[in-house]
């Protein structure tokens, strides 16, 4: 009986094509919205979360969490798309440990020639 309660959940799960899940957005501050313009340090498209890496003018490098390899793909956005080096405007709702982890969700404005990538993450 077991068997076969596992093989139709697998059915059901196949049968109605792709299975979206994500995580809550709990550890970002979404009431706030935070804008940081720098030069790029690093950028990966990787899975779970493409990471980006910005030194601001400050010296300080911010981190911004972007979508996955998949949804990357969806905007156009490759491991060459942004090179090291290139300013942009990254924007997102910081994290809650934003002051020691510098980490925020993300929207891109490069400012070269004014591209833009993911939405405006909006303050709640």
């Amino acid at each position: 009986m077991k068997s076969i309660l596992w093989a139709l959940a697998i059915v059901g799960i196949v049968a109605t094509g792709r299975v979206s899940a994500h995580h809550s957005y709990a550890a970002y501050d979404t009431a706030r919205l935070v804008d940081i313009e720098g030069v790029v340090e690093d950028f990966q498209v990787i899975s779970p979360h493409s990471l980006l890496k910005v030194k601001a003018d400050d010296g300080r490098v911010y981190t911004f969490e972007w979508l996955a390899t998949n949804g990357m793909t969806r905007l156009g956005v490759a491991q060459d798309t942004i090179k090291k080096g290139e300013r942009l405007v990254a924007s997102g709702n910081p994290r809650r440990d934003f002051d020691e982890s510098s980490i925020v969700n993300c929207k891109l404005v490069r400012m070269s020639d004014g591209r833009t990538w993911g939405r405006q993450p909006q303050a709640r």
